[in-house]
């Protein structure tokens, strides 16, 4: 919308429905305290969680949301103009205003680590516009990856509504860096690969892995002989669905053009799984392991999936996982994978966007970096639970001594797609044994036009029938 406006003078609009949650504190039937919404007070009949879509809780604390919509509405637009030199253009969209408190801050990183950094004074007339110079020569350290050029908007006075050093804009913009060609890691002798009537098990140095050869799920992950997996890695093709998903649906009522209603029908919730093939191999230098997986909705095969799972002599596992769904079948939520673990009880530190929430057609806001949260910061607590806590488009995500490399979306958070699914009030949630960790190749959109109709943009469904996508674990 907002860059619609932007194009088109004349048009006008962008409210926001809602400003806040409507809903209040309850003591329930259980004794249980919590926010309570339609239904919650025997009221017949209601519109349940209709009026829960504000950008604020009803207590005011923002959702991620609210910081998108601060982003798309900030009165300053920016521009890279070239990277040698590095010149930008910033145009102010204040009506009335010089720009008599403003300064520009911006620094460039490499894999979220600041090379080189400036600032400099504003002075804009309404609507007026300025190129700057950043840098006449822009120079990366040898083998620098993953560079973005950061752009601040800073306040330095306090002012009747901000404290001083408040963030009025900003923006990002990545910036090309030559190719790096990594030096391959010495290879050393392939893991030790061994066979029984019901699994097969390999082993290099403290590490000992055992894929079940009935299901072909990787079903242990022992380091010194301590289990590390609660849970088999699974693939994963649902999420808990969100109001959008959800749109005016009801028991009473089903829209069957709604997305949850859609994925019901062609029975994504209740998929069986038939493993086809689990067949391993030892080489030189690694042990691969090929398990293919055939995903049935009553009768008929809807998935297909292959995982090539790859053990090198460093302890890596390397998976490359293709998959294919039936054209019958309507987009699916995610393609990904999840598996549960115990609490490394340490902060989440990750390579990519944040440090809020985000997702593939609500990102703008998030900005690429490293960061590190506490665990209970990377869940958002809707008052109806639903899907939450995506990190989108990361490069490395890095929690006590698990790590994940390649190019992908992720969660970790103490609740499983199956409890969300069966709440409907936050409070209610419970923290389960693990903590799950949720690994997505492709994430659709969560749309947000209205909440009553499927709005997600065409370039934000999961259209194309085949994918693939390629991760490489390790525990440290």
């Amino acid at each position: 919308y907002w860059r619609a406006f932007r194009d088109y003078p004349r048009l006008q609009g962008g409210f926001v429905w809602d400003w806040a949650d409507q809903a209040i504190t309850k003591t329930f039937d259980d004794g249980s305290v919590g926010w309570a919404y339609g239904g919650d007070f025997g009221d017949k009949p209601n519109d349940r969680q209709f009026c829960m879509n504000g950008l604020v809780f009803p207590d005011r604390r923002p959702h991620p949301s609210l910081i998108e919509a601060k982003h798309a509405q900030q009165y300053f637009q920016f521009a890279l103009l070239s990277q040698h030199p590095l010149r930008i253009s910033i145009t102010s969209e204040y009506l009335f205003r010089p720009t008599d408190n403003e300064q520009l801050h911006w620094h460039v990183q490499a894999a979220g680590e600041t090379i080189t950094q400036g600032s400099a004074t504003l002075a804009l007339s309404p609507e007026g516009q300025s190129e700057l110079t950043l840098s006449e020569a822009l120079t990366l350290p040898a083998g620098a990856e993953e560079v973005w050029l950061t752009l601040e908007v800073i306040q330095p006075q306090a002012t009747a509504w901000s404290e001083a050093g408040h963030r009025v804009a900003w923006q990002q913009f990545a910036l090309a860096a030559p190719l790096v060609l990594h030096a391959p890691q010495p290879a050393g002798e392939a893991p030790e690969l061994e066979r029984s009537d019901s699994a097969w098990t390999v082993r290099s140095g403290l590490q000992q892995w055992i894929i079940d050869r009935e299901s072909g799920l990787l079903t242990h992950w022992l380091v010194d002989g301590v289990e590390q997996l609660l849970t088999p890695l699974r693939d994963q093709f649902v999420r808990a669905p969100l109001d959008n998903d959800i749109g005016v649906s009801e028991v009473e009522r089903i829209d069957p053009n709604a997305w949850v209603e859609r994925w019901k029908s062609a029975g994504l919730y209740n998929l069986t799984a038939r493993c086809v093939q689990c067949d391993a191999q030892r080489l030189a230098h690694e042990v691969v392991i090929d398990s293919s997986w055939q995903y049935m909705s009553q009768d008929e095969v809807v998935i297909v999936s292959h995982w090539r799972m790859t053990f090198n002599a460093q302890g890596q596992l390397h998976l490359v996982i293709d998959g294919e769904r039936a054209t019958t079948l309507p987009p699916l939520p995610r393609v990904g994978l999840n598996f549960q673990v115990r609490d490394q009880e340490k902060p989440v530190s990750w390579l990519g966007f944040g440090p809020h929430e985000n997702y593939p057609d609500r990102r703008t806001s998030a900005c690429f970096s490293r960061w590190e949260r506490p665990l209970d910061e990377m869940s958002t607590p809707y008052i109806f639970p639903g899907e939450n806590g995506l990190r989108c488009d990361s490069k490395a995500l890095d929690w006590g001594r698990w790590h994940v490399a390649g190019d992908f979306h992720f969660s970790v958070q103490p609740y499983s797609t199956t409890q969300l699914m069966a709440t409907d009030h936050w409070h209610q949630m419970q923290p389960e044994e693990g903590v799950w960790i949720t690994l997505d190749g492709q994430h659709m959109g969560v749309g947000g036009d209205d909440s009553w109709t499927p709005s997600v943009l065409q370039k934000w469904l999961l259209s194309e029938p085949k994918w693939q996508y390629q991760l490489t674990l390790h525990f440290q």
